[in-house]
């Protein structure tokens, strides 16, 4: 069971344009099941909806074979008995990249991997729709890039950026406080300190926040965030600064 994200800017329940433009409708099986089988690696958030209720849940397994796919259960168990009541159930991808709308009918409590989920028979039809991708370069290691703030509870964070693009980047956490720290999170006024190109301010968005090991068996956690509504002034720094690591990545083969 994941750790219920926060919900953030409009309602999920919101329709949007592109859910019911079939330029990017998927009808037939196996590509139904190649956009499900990807947001299912990517370990993308969705929210199921279903009547007055909604929650944030990931896809665990894709048979395409018999055109179903395995979801996790929510964080309430009242939340868990209202979806099996239901016949139908609306999914939406949290915005990470790839958005995703899709109608199926009603789930099934199936075990997974020792764990109680729930299985459904593959939509109809999918509304799937790529967002724009952007030049993403690895940060420095000496003299990091930094970004830094107050989180929710007040506390002050200083995190190294492992890589960074026009649409967001990647944090390198070492506190265990960061471990369990929710998609979805929203932090306000973060300082984004760009070597010598000087600091911008920034809001950014936690979308996929993952563990990992490094070559020295430490554990980190990793951040992806994107960022929400660039100022411009703070895109052209950005700008400069991945056009500049860019340059330096080019020229470091010839000085080997």
């Amino acid at each position: 069971m994941i750790a219920e994200p926060t919900l953030s800017g409009a309602s999920a329940l919101t329709t949007n344009a592109w859910e019911t433009d079939d330029r990017y409708a998927q009808r037939h099986t196996l590509q139904i099941a190649l956009c499900l089988r990807t947001l299912c690696v990517r370990s993308d958030f969705l929210t199921v909806e279903f009547g007055d209720t909604q929650f944030v849940t990931q896809l665990l397994d894709v048979d395409s074979r018999r055109a179903r796919f395995i979801f996790d259960f929510g964080s309430t168990a009242r939340d868990n008995r209202a979806l099996v009541d239901a016949d139908e159930l609306t999914f939406r991808s949290q915005p990470s990249g790839i958005r995703t709308h899709f109608v199926t009918g009603g789930a099934v409590v199936v075990t997974f991997e020792g764990r109680p989920a729930f299985e459904v028979p593959f939509p109809a039809l999918l509304h799937y729709v790529q967002r724009r991708d952007f030049h993403r370069v690895d940060t420095p290691m000496f003299d990091p890039f930094v970004a830094s703030g107050i989180d929710g509870v007040g506390a002050a964070f200083r995190f190294e950026l492992q890589d960074l693009s026009l649409g967001g980047m990647a944090l390198r956490a070492r506190d265990e406080r960061f471990e369990s720290l929710a998609a979805g999170t929203v932090w306000n006024d973060v300082k984004l300190q760009v070597g010598g190109l000087g600091a911008v301010p920034v809001d950014l968005e936690v979308v996929a926040p993952r563990q990992m090991v490094t070559p020295t068996g430490e554990h980190r956690t990793v951040l992806g965030c994107r960022f929400i509504d660039l100022k411009a002034n703070a895109e052209r720094v950005l700008q400069r600064a991945i056009a500049l690591l860019e340059t330096r990545r080019k020229e470091r083969p010839a000085r080997d």
